[in-house]
């Protein structure tokens, strides 16, 4: 006959193990549903600005009006961008045409418009991120990988978007990130 102890009894208790299992696993699986729940965020996101880039180039190269057009693609990419958050986002308008007075030997000099003449101009700018243009400003010289094959007296329409990600709260994921997205898409013009 074994006696037990009051201190064995205690020792030996299993009742409350389940209860404190759950309590240390519980923020690790917390922790880990929102990293995933961020992660699909970041995935939307990115491809929200994909679109957004790929649609206004294709509005603008169809002779769609520039202003028209990104007024259209800001409110299909709701609510990534849209004007209550205009200084997480930018997206630049660049009208490509071809250098005047320069023979394309081989290949065509292609410049942002720089046209006084034209009723609408060769740049424009939504957003308040400040980030510039990588194509350049109005009047640089454009070089662009694939353009050099395409014939003279040819018009590109290009949109850029930059995106700020700034998740609402800050996990290890967020903070591990490059926060600035930016994404491009050149269309020829199509329209005439």
């Amino acid at each position: 006959m074994t006696t037990t102890t009051p201190i064995n009894k205690i020792l030996h208790c299993k009742k409350g193990q389940s209860l404190i299992e759950l309590t240390l696993i519980t923020p690790l699986m917390l922790l880990l549903a929102y990293g995933v729940v961020e992660v699909g965020s970041v995935i939307s996101t990115y491809l929200t600005i994909t679109h957004t880039t790929r649609e206004g180039a294709n509005l603008t190269s169809r002779g769609t009006a520039p202003n028209t057009a990104l007024d259209a693609i800001i409110a299909a990419a709701a609510p990534t961008i849209q004007n209550s958050n205009q200084a997480q986002w930018r997206i630049i308008y660049s009208r490509l045409v071809q250098k005047k007075n320069t023979p394309c030997n081989p290949s065509c000099t292609y410049i942002v418009d720089d046209n006084p003449l034209n009723p609408i101009p060769g740049q424009i700018i939504r957003g308040n991120f400040n980030q510039p243009s990588q194509l350049g400003n109005i009047g640089s010289t454009v070089t662009i990988p694939g353009v050099q094959d395409v014939g003279p007296f040819q018009t590109f329409h290009a949109i850029e978007v930059y995106y700020d990600y700034g998740p609402n709260v800050i996990t290890f994921i967020g903070n591990n990130i490059n926060h600035t997205f930016y994404e491009r898409s050149i269309f020829t013009n199509v329209s005439n």
